[in-house]
């Protein structure tokens, strides 16, 4: 379903400020994300450079945000990856730009923005960001419940890319637009929708193929704050637990697990169990590697 390929205040107060940020890189494990140490596993989208940044050049790890390729009846949901961009004064620009034509680095994460949709412009008006996209914008890539979440893609990825944006103002061939795809209202500036209602359930903070050492980290919104999860390699579970995050649903909370196996590459799922029958919800997965 991939259909994309793919202001700003001074840059000391947003980094300063990006340090509160719930969009922040996880902190947790020996290796939390390719932004925060300066490496990247291989095939993640972090290992594009861009060819504005070079070895000695300063970065900043942006918050991208994806939709989940599968299904729910409850409909799509967000799902985040950090990516490294140069610490210029357009993280703004520089994210949706990124969000537009990099592919995600999980292959179950998916984009529905057309190919061909370039930012033409980033501005600033107080604490909204005037994202000015081209008329591929408008190409229609899914329902109601789909267009609803690509303009909360686009919400939150500008947002986390600068802390002090509060708002997104979309505009198409620098004009103000009813909707984008014909069903969710883009005539306002548009905040981030409650983070129940659009992001994903349960979270795996670790990129695609990254090193976890021994712990993973995660985010989750479930019921009695438990997250299932479990370790398989060849098709066959290693390892199998469950995890209490710090809050239950509606909150959302930070949950861990600690890995047992022996070092080697893995694949890690994790999901919430259904109350009413404990039939897997949500599934999360992500191929990993695991170290002595």
């Amino acid at each position: 379903m991939r259909a994309s390929r793919p202001l700003v205040p001074l840059l000391a107060l947003a980094l300063v400020l990006a340090a509160c940020s719930d969009d922040d890189p996880p902190e947790a494990g020996p290796d939390p994300s390719p932004a925060a140490t300066g490496s990247s596993p291989a095939g993640s989208p972090a290992s594009t450079a861009s060819p504005a940044s070079s070895p000695t050049s300063p970065a900043a790890a942006v918050a991208l945000y994806w939709l989940g390729a599968v299904q729910d009846p409850r409909g799509p949901r967000l799902y985040r990856e950090f990516v490294r961009l140069p610490a210029t004064d357009d993280l703004v620009r520089q994210a949706v730009t990124a969000m537009l034509e990099r592919e995600p680095g999980d292959p179950d994460h998916v984009s529905l923005w057309a190919d061909g949709t370039p930012v033409l412009g980033v501005e600033r008006e107080g604490t909204t960001a005037v994202v000015d996209l081209s008329r591929a914008a408008r190409t229609n890539r899914g329902g109601s419940g789909f267009e609803a979440m690509t303009v909360q893609q686009l919400v939150h990825t500008a947002t986390a890319a600068d802390p002090t944006v509060t708002a997104v103002q979309l505009l198409v061939d620098g004009a103000a637009v009813e909707t984008l795809w014909g069903a969710v209202s883009t005539r306002e500036p548009l905040r981030r929708a409650p983070a129940v209602e659009v992001l994903g359930p349960v979270w795996i903070d670790a990129a695609e193929g990254q090193d976890v050492g021994r712990r993973v980290t995660g985010s989750a919104a479930v019921f009695e704050a438990t997250v299932s999860w479990d370790v398989r390699q060849d098709g066959r579970v290693v390892q199998e637990g469950f995890s209490t995050a710090t809050e239950g649903a509606p909150g959302r909370g930070t949950w861990t697990a600690d890995l047992t196996v022996p070092a080697g590459s893995y694949e890690l799922r994790a999901w919430e169990s259904s109350a009413k029958d404990g039939s897997v919800l949500w599934l999360e997965t992500r191929q990993v590697r695991v170290s002595r």
